[in-house]
């Protein structure tokens, strides 16, 4: 399935999911306005300059006077020509007529009409110019409020959704347009407080009594009556475990949208090297190699929040991986700026199918139908594709050809954590 930033480019999907072609260029609603609005003020020009023309060249009948300076040619022998003569001195006499050299002279209706037209062509080409001027100065002022609408989404999309329009002017479309996307906006923070505070709250109500449920099965394989009840009282502790991981993980999931800790600049070669030794113990009890590859890479975010994903990323390659297997962390920075934690790991086959429901809620890699001594609460990836929404980032699983999986989170060069 093509990707929505793929349509936006205008390519065309293909079989494989990819998309051919170039987007093609399209000019903005402003210039299209301009262009619509000049052609009809030269449309409506044409008509008119046109039926003027129509009128004034078939209507009247024209009788023009023939000029002095110009006697008219007759059909009959041309007379020799004639000395010239000076001029008598004194006042000029009425029948001679001179005209002017800053004047224009017309002798016939074909004269007229086509001073008429080269005109009208010249009217025309003004009222174009005039027209697209107009046009794209008023097109600007009538879609201005779209771009208070247009930053509205953007930060929307960012998660911010406190940001209100609240367009001032009359009462047309575009404002109600804009009432009804800050009502929808109301709608949904309303609906994302109300599941966030609902996650948290919850989360923190099931602590406590899966807490007091563990130190009582402490108590209890402490002093076992018989060995059956010891695997009984194991494999309890087992789940309770598994119960408090799953609920601690649902804290950290409701808690990365309402984390307000101002960016910071974060190493992740530094904090990967931490958290390697932080999982270091659990890696050595299945036999797992770990092989750091780390490079200086810099960026700006959540430090609690970016440790977190490191975190989840190393547990998920040893969790899901096979005993005596191996996990690969590489970090650099990205050829565009922004920095690159690559973290591969050996185990079983994967298929397409599989990963796609990696990043989804409560899902393992080996199923729900994992072992009970099986580590894990399936939030693994779930937090690290929120972490990486959260710095507008990005998350990318590959399979390999010889079993396991390569994950790869890219982070911009500024987190910009909680602007639009």
């Amino acid at each position: 399935m093509p990707s929505p930033k793929a349509k936006r480019n205008g390519g065309s999907p293909t079989s494989d999911g990819g998309t051919t072609g170039i987007r093609r260029y399209r000019m903005t609603v402003r210039a299209r306005l301009a262009l619509t609005y000049s052609a009809l003020l030269t449309g409506a020009g044409l008509v008119m300059v046109s039926l003027i023309y129509v009128v004034l060249r078939f209507v009247p009948t024209y009788d023009f006077a023939v000029s002095a300076s110009q006697p008219a040619q007759t059909g009959g022998p041309v007379p020799p020509p004639t000395l010239p003569q000076l001029a008598p001195v004194g006042p000029a006499s009425p029948a001679m007529t001179t005209v002017p050299a800053n004047e224009l002279l017309i002798n016939s209706p074909e004269q007229l009409f086509n001073l008429l037209l080269w005109i009208c062509v010249a009217v025309l080409v003004l009222l174009a110019i005039v027209g697209i001027a107009v046009g794209w100065v008023m097109a600007g002022r009538m879609l201005k409020p779209l771009q208070y609408i247009n930053s509205a989404v953007h930060r929307a999309a960012s998660g911010d959704l406190g940001h209100r329009i609240a367009l001032v002017g009359p009462q047309d479309e575009i404002s109600e347009l804009a009432v009804n996307f800050d009502d929808m906006l109301s709608q949904l923070e309303r609906s994302f407080t109300a599941s966030q505070r609902f996650a948290q709250n919850a989360s923190h109500e099931l602590r406590t009594p899966l807490a007091t449920t563990r130190a009582m099965l402490d108590v209890a394989l402490a002093a076992p009556e018989s060995p059956e009840q010891q695997k009984v009282l194991e494999r309890l502790r087992i789940m309770n475990e598994r119960s408090i991981e799953t609920v601690t993980a649902l804290l950290e999931l409701a808690s990365i949208e309402s984390s307000t800790t101002p960016p910071q600049k974060v190493d992740l070669a530094e904090l990967a090297a931490e958290v390697a030794a932080l999982c270091a113990g659990e890696a050595a009890e299945r036999g797992i190699s770990t092989d750091l590859l780390p490079e200086p890479a810099t960026v700006q975010g959540d430090p609690v929040l970016i440790r977190q994903l490191l975190t989840n990323l190393f547990q998920n390659a040893i969790r899901h991986n096979h005993d005596g297997g191996f996990m690969a962390v590489a970090t650099r920075t990205a050829a565009g700026g922004g920095a690159v934690v690559e973290v591969a790991n050996s185990g079983r086959l994967l298929t397409a199918g599989a990963l796609a429901e990696m990043t989804e809620p409560f899902r393992r890699g080996a199923g729900r139908t994992a072992g009970a001594a099986a580590k894990g609460h399936g939030l693994g990836l779930s937090i690290v594709s929120a972490i990486a929404e959260r710095h507008h980032g990005t998350l990318s699983l590959e399979p390999r050809a010889e079993g396991g999986l390569r994950v790869t989170v890219t982070l911009p060069p500024a987190g910009l954590l909680g602007e639009p």
